[in-house]
């Protein structure tokens, strides 16, 4: 009898120490769950972060080809304008030419020289008014220009100072960022649209 006893014991001690693991194995996985919901809910915040980037990173990518339109604007305009100065220039060489001419001629051929000259001069104008025009739409092209610079940088530096953030879990680079961002959309709002 006694070695049923003994066989009932260590198998009543084997059930009990089985079941004592499986205890510990859920309480440890049940701590390893509670530890990860503690963990995501310290950070949630930071799928805030993530979806700030992203706006900024499209604000950026705005900026960015706003800024290279009013940069191609420039340097059409700033061409278109030099080829009209040219041809201005090649018109006031031909007007003065004309008058030459009407100085020298006499009869039809004076005539023609003088209304050379005055149909010359009166190209001129509109040449020197079409070149002015180009000038002025260069000029207000090129306004755009500085403030869209300064936004880009703006959203960029807020975009990296935002992915530090995420790596470091400082919330204080967090707002950093967003102060920057802020600032950076602000400029391009007025680089857009208030220049």
């Amino acid at each position: 009898m006694n070695a049923g006893g003994t066989d009932d014991r260590a198998s009543s001690d084997a059930r009990a120490s089985s079941e004592e693991d499986v205890r510990e194995l859920v309480r440890s996985i049940h701590q390893d769950r509670q530890a990860a919901k503690d963990k995501e809910s310290r950070e949630s915040w930071t799928r805030y972060v993530s979806l700030m980037i992203v706006a900024l990173a499209v604000a950026t990518g705005i900026g960015a080809l706003k800024a290279g339109s009013f940069s191609s604007r420039v340097m059409l305009a700033q061409s278109q304008a030099s080829d009209t100065w040219a041809f201005y220039q090649a018109k006031s060489i031909k007007q003065r030419l004309a008058e030459i001419e009407a100085r020298q001629a006499t009869g039809e051929q004076a005539a023609e020289a003088v209304a050379d000259a005055t149909r010359y001069r009166a190209e001129e104008k509109d040449l020197q008014t079409k070149a002015e025009r180009l000038e002025t739409a260069r000029d207000a092209a090129a306004l755009h220009g500085p403030p869209l610079a300064f936004a880009i940088a703006a959203l960029q530096i807020s975009i990296a100072l935002a992915s530090v953030c995420l790596i470091t879990k400082r919330r204080a680079m967090w707002a950093a960022s967003a102060v920057l961002g802020t600032v950076g959309v602000g400029y391009l709002l007025f680089g857009l649209y208030f220049v």
